[in-house]
């Protein structure tokens, strides 16, 4: 196994998906996120994710499985950490994304305008994969 990891994410630089949120959140009523600290993406909030207010949260272990989802056309991966099992969408370089490779995830916890399937939404922060 490498010692050499490339983060493949980061929000922080993602300002397409920033300001697609930050549209849903403020003009909508049913999409984008509930501005409880600040508004998503945002100096304020990045400050917030920073001194914990909003919690970091990581997921570590190994990329277990590489599948479409959707309608065949969402990419997604899962991460074996220990027992557990959880699914992730495949942002960034989708060539670093392979089965038995390490792998760090940071997210944190977004309470959505209008709950669907759970009560908060994890947002992904960076994607961070072992190098060949």
């Amino acid at each position: 196994m490498s010692d050499r990891w490339v983060k493949v994410y980061d929000l922080a630089q993602d300002q397409e998906t920033i300001a697609l949120v930050q549209r849903a959140s403020l003009q909508t009523q049913d999409f984008g996120f509930v501005p409880e600290i600040a508004l998503f993406g945002s100096k304020d909030w990045w400050a917030a994710v920073e001194d914990d207010r909003i919690p970091r949260h990581t997921v570590q272990g190994v990329i277990s499985r590489l599948y479409m989802s959707g309608h065949g056309d969402w990419p997604e991966f899962e991460i074996q950490s220990g027992e557990k099992v959880t699914r992730w969408t495949r942002f960034g370089d989708q060539k670093a994304y392979q089965v038995g490779r390490r792998v760090r995830l940071e997210y944190v916890l977004q309470r959505p305008k209008k709950p669907w399937r759970s009560a908060d939404i994890e947002q992904v922060l960076q994607i961070v994969i072992e190098a060949d």
